[in-house]
């Protein structure tokens, strides 16, 4: 099948407006955070998520209930006709074509990456208990068992690995746990470390969550979607601090959580050689700066102690999904 062929088929169709209608709903988003001030982090994740499962249904929604949107007669009404754009002609080739083609592909690399093989790779081995880990009591604590009893869920095991790096990760599944290096206990007070174990408990209940399962699995549908890749990304993001906000309502340490975060992820920054000053950055430096970025936002979030905008929980990311339904209607 040609290029062009494939554009022209139901699956062609489906991937070009799946990609322009997550264009739009990013958009919108973008502009319903700003406008509203939204600072809560749940809800900029909603909001977030628009973008990411709208597209796997607007397409499919629309031609059900509108079946002449293949019509010419419709699409000369539309806002925006990616046929028209796509079929452009430069030097006997269609570049508009080529190009978004060369997206999906190097998107769905990256996904697929980036992405699957590691989650497979994590999934593979949470089914395998660990080899010699020791269980570490702070779970024991009679305070933060009683704040997980109120949550009617089973908590996770916490274990301590022999290592000297600072390291504190979660996994999920059917052995879910909570590990943490013996150094990182070692360097930690025990209100920093209760809190820190607090978050990547958070971690493992959320994973649970039907809604953040749902949004996964259709995130997945759309492999080939760089808006929805970007986008999941950000409400990842917002899920760090969901998961902050968690484990302050547990442990009602907001300070040993700001003071565990800057131990574990903020070093002081080393001076680079002149040399390296002169150079353009690599992409590890690049994610890197991102990565700081993002923790030094979660301490600002936790020191400014913003108020929770609960009256627009709900109200914003239901406004956000009306407007892309409307203005997406138009986009074929």
């Amino acid at each position: 099948m040609s290029l062009s062929g494939f554009f022209h088929s139901f699956p062609g169709l489906y991937v070009t407006q799946a990609f322009f209608h997550s264009l739009v709903a990013s958009v919108v988003a973008e502009i319903a955070i700003k406008a509203w001030d939204v600072r809560n982090p749940v809800v900029r994740q909603r909001v977030l998520l628009v973008p990411v499962v709208a597209p796997v249904f607007l397409f499919p929604l629309f031609r059900l209930v509108s079946p002449e949107r293949d019509s010419a007669y419709f699409r000369l009404e539309t806002i925006f006709e990616s046929g028209r754009w796509l079929e452009f002609e430069a030097l006997g080739t269609r570049p508009a074509m080529g190009g978004l083609a060369l997206v999906f592909a190097v998107t769905s690399l990256v996904f697929l990456f980036q992405e699957l093989i590691p989650i497979l790779g994590h999934t593979f081995r949470s089914g395998k208990p660990g080899k010699s880990p020791d269980t570490l009591d702070c779970m024991e604590d009679p305070e933060i068992l009683a704040e997980m009893e109120s949550l009617m869920v089973v908590p996770p095991s916490v274990f301590v690995v022999e290592d000297d790096d600072f390291l504190i990760f979660s996994t999920t599944g059917k052995n879910a746990a909570v590990y943490v290096s013996s150094s990182l206990v070692k360097s930690l007070t025990e209100g920093e470390l209760r809190s820190a174990v607090a978050h990547e408990i958070s971690h493992v209940l959320r994973s649970r969550h039907p809604m953040l399962v749902a949004a996964y699995l259709l995130r997945a549908l759309m492999f080939f979607n760089p808006v929805v890749l970007m986008e999941f990304r950000r409400a990842a993001q917002e899920e760090e601090k969901v998961c902050d906000a968690f484990a302050v309502n547990l442990t009602r340490n907001r300070g040993a959580l700001v003071d565990a975060l800057r131990k574990l992820y903020l070093p002081p920054e080393e001076d680079a050689p002149v040399a390296r000053r002169t150079t353009r950055k690599t992409a590890k430096e690049i994610e890197e700066r991102s990565h700081r970025l993002n923790i030094e936002s979660r301490i600002s979030r936790l020191e400014s102690r913003i108020e929770e905008d609960r009256g627009i929980r709900w109200l914003v990311p239901t406004a956000v999904v009306a407007a892309v339904v409307v203005i997406n209607y138009y986009i074929v």
